[in-house]
């Protein structure tokens, strides 16, 4: 008993340490850390914890900390788990307890949590190159939750007598499994594992190991000697149970979300390897791991807080209905409330939703209590991050420009981006002395910048347009304000302007004559300023005027004003029951154009968008 205690007792402290660094206390939650240096919960808790740093900042060296400490982890788990000691132990005989088999079963979930966590980080930085690494991940992932969830729910029906809720693997696996391991191709530096595959209900007789020569004729070895592969399943405590289903559940819910915002393109190389996105099942199981208590309970909450409030509308899986999650993200942070009444990151999603519900004097807020509750550095520039951007949902140039000149001094990610925002409002407001000298350092900046990723091609196509390039002259106000629009639309960030704010932006539009930055950028903006203030039949006349304007002749640059232009026509003409056409458009936008800006993300958009239409 005082074994379980004192490993009950190390996971309970993980949980503490991550509560204490959620509700404002890093120094304190460090200090608890360190009185622990060798307990493995401890270390995967602060994985936990620097993958979720990483995510807010996206700075290179919280990038590196993030991937370095969860390579180690997949280390580590490996070697405690890996094929070779589980024969060595299973020809030894060695007497595996509940103890043992609890921390067997963790391990498997870590390596797996490990392998989802640094997916999302390769995919997030968007660089072609790790696309193939980071569905790699995936895919490793994949095999280890199956894995560890037939074992736990084999344990919770006989513990509690019933199946598990939550998730299901008996799908999504490839027809021939035996094409892959998963210690084939792997990432530069990650340590060779290997767990038993699941699929072995359907037929027992064939070997639970990976399909590897040696090891089948090893085992089929170990069987005529009398030493099999199948041992008595020690008894688990039915609180460890319910805890180990829930931390299944919640690194299975954050790999299904994830593969499930994939861009099509990688979708095939995904369902090539062999599985596939749940969104629904992902939720579920979070929604799950959330009610337990195990360490990852509040980091499940604040996974579904980010996607109902950042990656629904981000990638508008909803359409322009921006406000889809909201109900959910404030019930979510209203069961919350005792615990992390004054929590910096969770008054940070509190502002999320003021800002989805177009109640920007409430998100401001939100987000100046949220500073001055946390005395971390990436919560503050997370805040002010989304300051600068509910500045120029007001269209408030100057106080807009004054928080993106602090995020430009401050912040270690993506200074290029940053400049380019403070530019474009500078020139909003006529200030075209520091349009200039910010462009010169912008070009500075974009000598340094990664290329490779999404965002730093939008910068390096946009840093032309800012001066003539051959006269060396700034253009007027509005040219610049219409860059401004282009960003809100882009950034899906439009939904959220006032009705004041869309009417202004559909006056300067129409004011504009021919002085856009790309051919057909005020028939787009346009276009969605209708949609958002109702006026769906003028809404459409817009995205139709954008492209008699832009085909055929003014196509060859800026292909992202068209294939956003199709998207939306055809989502518009879907929602009003015109199906047959608007699904054409959406698959011309879909196979018409490539290599745009944000091709990926649009990408998703017209993929859910033939799916709901379908």
């Amino acid at each position: 008993m005082a074994e379980r205690s004192n490993d009950t007792k190390e996971w309970n402290i993980a949980r503490m340490g991550i509560s204490l660094l959620l509700n404002n206390k890093p120094e304190e939650a460090e200090c608890l850390f360190t009185k622990h240096p060798h307990s493995f919960h401890i270390k995967a808790g602060r994985c936990f914890v620097l993958f979720m740093n990483a995510l807010m900042t996206f700075e290179n060296d919280k990038l590196q900390q993030a991937v370095f400490l969860l390579k180690d982890m997949e280390r580590e788990c490996a070697s405690d788990i890996g094929w070779l000691k589980s024969m060595k132990s299973k020809v030894f005989k060695a007497e595996e307890t509940g103890k043992d088999y609890v921390n067997k079963l963790e391990r498997q979930i870590v390596l797996a949590d490990s392998q989802v966590c640094l997916a999302i980080l390769t995919l997030l930085q968007q660089e072609i190159t790790g696309y193939v690494r980071g569905g790699w991940m995936l895919r490793k992932a994949w095999r280890v939750y199956q894995h560890a969830y037939s074992q736990i729910s084999q344990i919770y029906k006989r513990t509690f007598g019933y199946n598990p809720s939550g998730f299901d693997t008996r799908c999504n696996t490839p027809r021939n499994d035996s094409s892959y391991s998963l210690n084939s191709p792997q990432s530069p530096g990650s340590s060779e594992w290997s767990i038993p595959s699941c699929n072995d209900s359907i037929n027992k007789s064939t070997s639970l190991l990976s399909p590897s020569g040696l090891r089948s004729s090893l085992s089929m070895f170990l069987s005529l000697t009398g030493i099999t592969s199948e041992q008595q399943t020690p008894f688990v405590e039915p609180n460890e149970v319910s805890r180990l289903m829930s931390a299944v559940s919640f690194g299975y819910g954050i790999y299904q979300l994830c593969v499930s915002l994939l861009p099509p393109s990688l979708l095939k190389l995904i369902h090539f390897l062999g599985f596939e996105g749940d969104r629904e099942a992902g939720l579920t199981a979070l929604m799950n791991a959330r009610c337990s208590k195990d360490m990852r309970a509040s980091l499940a909450t604040l996974s579904l807080l980010w996607y109902h409030t950042i990656a629904r509308p981000f990638f508008a899986l909803d359409g322009s209905n921006l406000r889809a999650g909201v109900n959910a993200a404030k019930a979510l942070i209203e069961e919350c409330q005792p615990e992390f009444s004054n929590s910096a990151i969770f008054l940070f999603f509190t502002g999320r939703i003021e800002r989805l519900e177009s109640n920007v004097n409430g998100a401001l807020q939100a987000y100046a209590t949220a500073v001055d509750a946390s005395s971390q550095r990436e919560i503050k520039l997370l805040c002010l991050h989304e300051v600068a951007w509910c500045h120029l949902i007001r269209l408030s140039y100057e106080e807009a420009y004054r928080s993106l000149t602090q995020l430009r001094q401050q912040s270690r990610w993506s200074v290029s981006f940053y400049a380019y925002l403070a530019t474009v409002c500078c020139g909003a407001i006529g200030k075209f002395d520091i349009v200039a000298s910010l462009y010169r350092k912008i070009l500075h900046c974009d000598n340094k910048m990664n290329k490779e990723t999404q965002l730093g091609m939008f910068v390096s196509r946009r840093v032309p347009k800012l001066l003539n390039q051959e006269t060396e002259q700034t253009y007027t106000a509005l040219y610049y304000r219409l860059l401004v629009y282009e960003l809100l639309y882009l950034w899906n960030a439009m939904p959220s302007c006032s009705a004041a704010s869309l009417r202004e932006i559909l006056l300067e539009c129409k004011s504009n004559g021919t002085n856009e930055p790309m051919v057909g950028l005020t028939d787009l903006i346009e276009g969605a300023a209708y949609s958002y203030l109702g006026d769906t039949q003028a809404s459409i006349e817009s995205y139709r005027n954008c492209l008699r304007r832009r085909n055929p002749s003014n196509d060859a640059y800026d292909q992202h004003v068209s294939a956003f232009a199709l998207y939306d026509l055809g989502t518009t003409l879907c929602t009003i029951n015109n199906v047959d056409e608007g699904r054409t458009i959406l698959l011309r936008a879909q196979n018409q154009y490539n290599n745009y800006d944000f091709e990926s993300r649009l990408n998703v958009r017209i993929h859910t968008s033939l799916r709901n239409f379908n």
